[in-house]
């Protein structure tokens, strides 16, 4: 059985790169890049409003902006990113999985306010640092939603310099605004 869930957890790592790092950070502020692999044109791409039967949720990518999700359009969906500028310093990484272990639930951040995403129960913090020579911020919601048969957890995870807050937390804002679980 734990060959099995380890099996699985590496899958879920190749298939969301994001989550696998990302989770790991909880406590520091870290860059786009070192909250995913994922880059601009690669894998499949998503734009304007997204449904996805299989997490029961929806949500709708800011005008103008595409997710990424950096595999294969038949690779298993765990979620995507967003580049809010041609240098790739700040993004929105949206990750969602099935949770694997009942007991491991999601525990909110200190300090953190509770928001809903229709059905979805999740939790808001924000973190701010200088990384090298430059002020980052970084905005984690985190999420359960708790299904009948199952839980899906996740996160979407804004990364922005802290002097480009104002536009870049305007994207974020009107992607968690618009994002949905359960109908």
């Amino acid at each position: 059985m734990r060959a099995r869930i380890v099996a699985l957890l590496i899958a879920i790592c190749f298939a969301s790169t994001a989550y696998c790092q990302s989770s790991t950070h909880q406590s520091i502020v870290i860059r786009c890049s070192e909250a995913t692999l994922v880059r601009p044109r690669a894998g499949h791409a998503f734009k304007g409003n997204i449904e996805n039967e299989d997490y029961a949720f929806s949500a709708r990518i800011p005008i103008g902006l595409t997710g990424w999700t950096g595999v294969a359009p038949h690779a298993p969906f765990h979620g995507f990113v967003i580049f809010l500028d041609s240098h790739e310093n700040a993004c929105i990484v949206f990750e969602v999985h099935i949770r694997v272990d009942e007991e491991d639930t999601q525990k909110p951040p200190a300090g953190a306010r509770v928001i809903h995403l229709g059905k979805a129960k999740g939790w808001q913090s924000t973190r701010e640092d200088k990384v090298g020579n430059v002020n980052l911020t970084n905005i984690r919601t985190t999420f359960s939603f708790k299904r009948s048969n199952r839980t899906d957890d996740g996160e979407v995870l804004l990364v922005t310099p802290t002097a480009d807050i104002k536009e870049t937390r305007a994207a974020y804002d009107d992607f968690i605004r618009s994002l949905k679980f359960g109908r």
